[in-house]
């Protein structure tokens, strides 16, 4: 006998409602209908807060809030706007929607997520207009650029001895320094 497998999917609002009321006793993001677990472990936690101190800059913002993104609410690892960048609308109180405009890089570090990392949150990601998206692994950095509503046109992927271009900051970054963990 076969078991049907029942998904159950999540109205934004509906998400938005249970996460104010504190229903979620773990941190969670909503993507595409779908409740999803985040889950940190030490390489990924010591190499988020690595890249945020790498990423900061007097124009800009980097934040590890919740980036509203075609529809969904992920919690990147970490997200770069302009500096001044106001908000457009609101998904809740405590959820500003920007400007994908203002959006000038979205990072996700991921240990355990690499194939939904490359492939949903790139089409959400890239869908919402995010100008350039990393996906950050132990053994290279994924540079996605030109975004369409599919996703993205271009993913690059960058090994250790490569640098990688920092929109911004007009300036290089090493591929070994934002996947290294420093003790």
């Amino acid at each position: 006998m076969t078991e049907a497998s029942l998904t159950y999917r999540w109205s934004r609002e509906g998400f938005v409602r249970a996460w104010e009321a504190g229903a979620f006793d773990a941190r969670v993001e909503y993507v595409e209908g779908e409740v999803v677990p985040v889950v940190i472990g030490d390489w990924h936690g010591l190499v988020t807060a690595s890249i945020v101190a790498r990423l900061r800059h007097p124009t800009v913002t980097v934040t590890q809030s919740t980036l509203p993104a075609a529809g969904s609410l992920p919690d990147p690892d970490c997200w770069v706007r302009r500096r001044g960048a106001e908000p457009v609308g609101r998904v809740a109180p405590r959820l500003p929607e920007w400007n994908p405009d203002d959006v000038l890089l979205v990072v996700e570090v991921s240990d355990e997520t690499v194939t939904f990392d490359l492939t949903t949150k790139a089409r959400l990601y890239g869908s919402a207009g995010c100008a350039t998206y990393w996906v950050v692994t132990r053994e290279a950095v994924y540079v996605h650029t030109e975004p369409t509503p599919d996703g993205y046109r271009h993913r690059t992927e960058l090994r250790p001895g490569d640098l990688v271009r920092a929109p911004y900051l007009d300036a290089d970054l090493p591929v070994e320094a934002l996947i290294a963990v420093e003790s």
